[in-house]
């Protein structure tokens, strides 16, 4: 027992002094009142009724001290609050795991609560309402970011209510798995422990492994919902053409979920800019419908080429048309969202004297904005040398061709600022250092760096070429025997290429490879990407990539909730979400600088609810106890102080009741003549 209020060693004098205070002005006899009266019959009338007993009035007198010292005793009882020292070991610990994943978001077409998640909720108040003093709970969450939604252990079950009232599902799968592992830890060395998950039984199979959990630790598994049908939209993404950047193409599959055939309509949406989400009022438009009819259990892909779009915001959504008397239950992965960011044609400027297969490569392409300037172009010269920082101040692009061995001087600032394809440098301007070798024999291609996306250069022919030391393996896209041939570097406020041969002293300008070449470069100066346009997925971290000088970012998301102070690290930014819908990084130095992408559910396994329900049942552990009946002999008591608060749970409030109730029974008393 430990005193979390005063000290008996404090309080028991004062109690002390206040009792003897009491005795005193118990033992004062009560000085009577004279009262002239005109009339004597009345003093008669009293004289001639029996006089009262002595022992009476004492009595009366004993019981109104007594009671009174009652009060003295109670109230110090209240002011010392004693508790038990350890106050958490006598109750039970149970931990709740709320299944919260895009599964949950579906509805029980035959049962009053409306959503699975609605049902479990209600399961989960049913085990709050069980709970007796001493009793802590945990809320775990068991979808996207899994942890406890309820702080510590904590027997305050109004708080615990509260916290069940803003649970709502994610577009997230289910993590079930590390939930329990959460649970487990929980639990570990806690007596009386029990776990309680609350699912539609959906998942993995090997999620839960009953065997590694304690014996005396309890499992219950509160199974919500039945498989049933689903339509759904599983990917949707767009890309631009790899020749035409300004052309693009929309991919979109849909899958039918039911046991039966159905027909569904697709429809393909243009939304206006300022909208996040697809809904019956904002800007937007309708590109295409189509009606599709897919058997049992298939899927079907859709392809649309550049469609009019008023921005690069679209939406597809599925509908389902027959049969009529079908229900898709689960509408959140009906719509799925892609953004087609604007593409900027690059303003290329190559100086070179000459190369024709250099120019015919960067001339092939549509999308580029190419000048092709001689070395002794009298505009780019500083002091009798090229200016890369000046060429770099005016386009997007300089590529620097030595394959002739006419560009023998550039003058190069040590913070010049852009993007650069230096081509056969000299020692007096390379990027990197160098040394001169013949025959180089290549060693390694890099095939996870993007520039050597769609090549083979292993058998490479090259007569002489400068080899590049003291670059990162991940910088380094072509390396020979002697060192990099071809490398890459990339800082806050600079990107460039260093290729150590000559064009024309190799036989790359036979290949198709030098077109291609030239593509991936300028593809990974400018940061774009030839691949799909896919859209995140909800649950689970992005890492967007954004302005190199962007420091940190505020992300909007669908809904309209900004998350502040996202930090960025070498141009990605790391973040999360669990909406579909289109999100905004808008630049916190510098809010007009925004990234938007798009988010997708776009999750099969989470859509196909006629997998088998999962029941999870052992014989090894004990048998819950949290939702038996309290035992009649402690009934009663424990049932008083589950209805009061978690914070009023203690003797020192039954003592404060106590005091109420005896100050009562004196006014009463004393009303009614009894005490005087």
């Amino acid at each position: 027992m430990i005193w979390n209020g005063y000290s008996p060693q404090i309080l028991l004098p004062v109690v002390g002094v206040i009792a003897l205070i009491l005795i005193v002005l118990y033992l004062l006899r009560v000085r009577r009142r004279t009262v002239e009266v005109a009339y004597l019959g009345i003093w008669k009338q009293i004289l001639h009724t029996a006089p009262r007993r002595r022992w009476t009035e004492i009595l009366r007198r004993l019981i109104s001290f007594l009671l009174w010292m009652v009060i003295v005793g109670l109230v110090a009882l209240a002011l010392m609050d004693p508790r038990p020292e350890v106050e958490d070991v006598p109750g039970r610990h149970a931990v709740i795991l709320i299944d919260t994943s895009a599964s949950m978001m579906a509805t029980q077409p035959d049962s009053t609560c409306g959503r699975r998640l609605d049902c479990a909720l209600l399961e989960a108040q049913r085990l709050m309402d069980a709970m007796r003093p001493g009793d802590r709970v945990v809320l775990v969450e068991a979808a996207g970011h899994v942890g406890s939604i309820s702080g510590p252990f904590s027997g305050d079950r109004e708080a615990l209510t509260r916290v069940l009232g803003s649970v709502s599902a994610r577009a997230a799968s289910d993590d079930v798995g590390k939930a329990f592992e959460l649970a487990k830890s929980l639990l570990r060395e806690r007596d009386l422990s029990e776990i309680h998950l609350l699912t539609d039984g959906q998942f993995a199979p090997d999620a839960i492994d009953l065997d590694t959990l304690h014996a005396e630790v309890a499992f219950v598994s509160h199974v919500v919902g039945a498989p049933a049908g689903n339509l759904s939209v599983t990917r949707f993404n767009a890309r631009r053409y790899i020749a035409n950047r300004m052309g693009f193409e929309v991919f979109v599959e849909v899958h039918n979920g039911f046991d039966q055939p159905v027909t569904l309509d697709l429809e393909i949406w243009g939304l206006g800019a300022d909208m996040f989400q697809l809904t019956e009022a904002g800007d937007k438009i309708l590109i295409d419908r189509k009606r599709l009819t897919l058997a049992s259990e298939s899927s079907e892909v859709r392809v649309y080429e550049n469609l009019p779009l008023s921005s690069g915001r679209i939406a597809a959504r599925i509908r389902l048309v027959d049969p009529a008397d079908l229900q898709d239950i689960m509408p959140e992965d009906d719509v799925a969202y892609a953004y087609i960011p604007d593409f900027a044609r690059p303003r290329i400027a190559c100086v070179t004297s000459g190369n024709l297969f250099l120019e015919a490569a960067l001339l092939l392409n549509e999308n580029y904005s190419v000048r092709f300037i001689r070395p002794d172009a009298p505009e780019i010269m500083v002091d009798g040398q090229v200016s890369l920082s000046a060429l770099a101040g005016q386009y997007d692009i300089v590529i620097l061709d030595n394959s002739h061995h006419a560009l023998s001087s550039v003058h190069i600032d040590d913070d010049w600022a852009g993007r650069a394809v230096f081509i056969n440098p000299t020692l007096a301007y390379s990027p990197f250092p160098a040394k001169w070798v013949r025959n180089p024999i290549i060693e390694r291609v890099n095939a996870r760096h993007s520039i050597a996306r769609w090549l083979s250069l292993r058998n490479l022919n090259i007569s002489q070429a400068h080899v590049f030391s003291g670059v990162s393996q991940d910088d380094v896209v072509l390396r020979a025997i002697e060192g990099a041939l071809i490398a890459t570097r990339k800082r806050d406020h600079q990107r460039l290429v260093a290729i150590g041969f000559s064009l024309v002293e190799s036989d790359l300008i036979f290949r198709v490879a030098l077109p291609v070449l030239i593509i991936n470069i300028v593809d990974w100066l400018m940061d774009e990407s030839s691949q799909p346009l896919l859209g995140y997925a909800t649950g689970e971290a992005w890492h967007v990539r954004v302005n190199p000088g962007m420091v940190r970012g505020n992300l909007k998301t669908p809904s309209g909730r900004v998350h502040e102070g996202l930090v960025a690290y070498e141009g990605v930014m790391t973040a999360y979400g669990d909406e579909a819908g289109f999100y905004e990084l808008r630049d916190a130095a510098d809010l007009t600088r925004v990234v938007t992408f798009a988010a997708n559910f776009g999750n099969a396994r989470e859509s196909d609810l006629m997998r088998p329900v999962i029941r999870l049942e052992s014989s090894l552990h004990r048998a819950s106890t949290w939702l038996e009946p309290v035992p009649e002999e402690e009934g009663a008591f424990l049932a008083f102080l589950s209805r009061l608060p978690r914070s009023a749970q203690h003797i020192w409030v039954l003592a404060c009741l106590l005091v109420a109730l005896a100050l009562f029974l004196e006014w009463f008393t004393y009303h009614r003549r009894w005490t005087v």
